[in-house]
């Protein structure tokens, strides 16, 4: 079955974040079945003895190693050259930076043999999945507009993976950049609790960067948030109708419609994407660990 992205920004695909590249590894090595490893933050060569540390390596292994130029028949977006078998099931292919629409083609190719045996598809540095976005896109319709990030590229990588049958295990993204930690939060799952509160604190690092004026509505007022969201019957209300289940509110309804639109992008809460007045929320889409876990990085932030 085909994954797609929803109005969050997430997909249907299942995808693990992992805070340190042994846990990585270890994912990669239970899995089994088919590994194709797309590997930025280190050499191929390390990322080999990393799996090997971890145990018994997977029955057939593809390698992707990303470079900021690759020489020969390199394209930007897809591996360059042909794919050079090295023995023991083991292939390796090269690509350069940015890896574009043409690199989910390779992946899927790449997964083509995983069959029933499963296995695992492992990002490294999810950075090189998440480009800078145009700017042209509306923030209210896009939860990755105006967020220095276009997760098309994360998001058919995902689905490729979903389609093939095989794990998705993703490396989390480099100390300060916000923008593909978001991305990921907004998408998959963290490993375990400290991956999962540093995802979280960097999306809001993130959101307080590029959104001032609904994180602000957000960091004061999520618990009235969450208090409004938990008690309305609508599956798909506006602000004015959350608004209405509150007793004694400190909000307005325009006020918690900008926390509700800041945990829609923080891929808390969905958006109905038909209506053509104020946003109807989907509660099918509500995810109260997710809000919890924001409210926690929340209480967490310094001034």
């Amino acid at each position: 079955m085909a994954s797609t992205a929803d109005e969050r920004g997430r997909t249907d695909a299942t995808g693990v974040v992992h805070g340190e590249a042994s846990s990585l590894a270890a994912a990669a090595v239970a899995e089994g079945g088919t590994h194709v490893a797309v590997v930025a933050r280190e050499t191929v060569d390390d990322w080999y003895r990393r799996l090997g540390a971890a145990g018994t390596l997977p029955a057939r292994t593809h390698f992707v190693g990303v470079d900021d130029t690759v020489r020969g028949a390199a394209t930007a977006g897809g591996p360059g050259g042909s794919t050079r078998g090295v023995g023991s099931g083991v292939s390796v292919s090269v690509a350069e930076r940015p890896l574009g629409p043409e690199f989910p083609e390779f992946v899927d190719a790449a997964l083509a043999d995983a069959g029933t045996a499963g296995g695992s598809l492992v990002v490294d540095d999810p950075a090189v999945l998440v480009e800078a976005a145009d700017g042209d896109s509306d923030a209210d319709d896009d939860p990755d507009a105006d967020a220095a990030v276009d997760g098309a590229v994360l998001d058919a990588v995902a689905a490729s993976a979903a389609d093939a049958g095989v794990a998705l295990h993703l490396g989390a993204p480099a100390d300060g950049d916000d923008a593909t930690a978001a991305a990921l939060w907004r998408r998959f799952r963290p490993a375990d609790d400290a991956t999962g509160r540093a995802l979280a604190a960097a999306a809001l690092d993130h959101l307080r960067a590029v959104d001032p004026t609904n994180f602000g509505y957000l960091r004061r007022y999520w618990r009235e948030a969450r208090r409004g969201l938990e008690a309305v019957e609508m599956t798909y209300p506006q602000a004015k109708q959350v608004h209405a289940t509150l007793s004694e509110p400190e909000t307005t309804t325009r006020t918690l419609g900008a926390a509700l639109q800041a945990l829609v992008r923080l891929g808390a809460l969905g958006v109905w994407g038909e209506t053509v007045a104020a946003n109807r929320y989907d509660m099918t889409g509500y995810d109260p660990e997710r809000v919890a876990a924001i409210g926690d990085a929340l209480s967490e932030l310094d001034d």
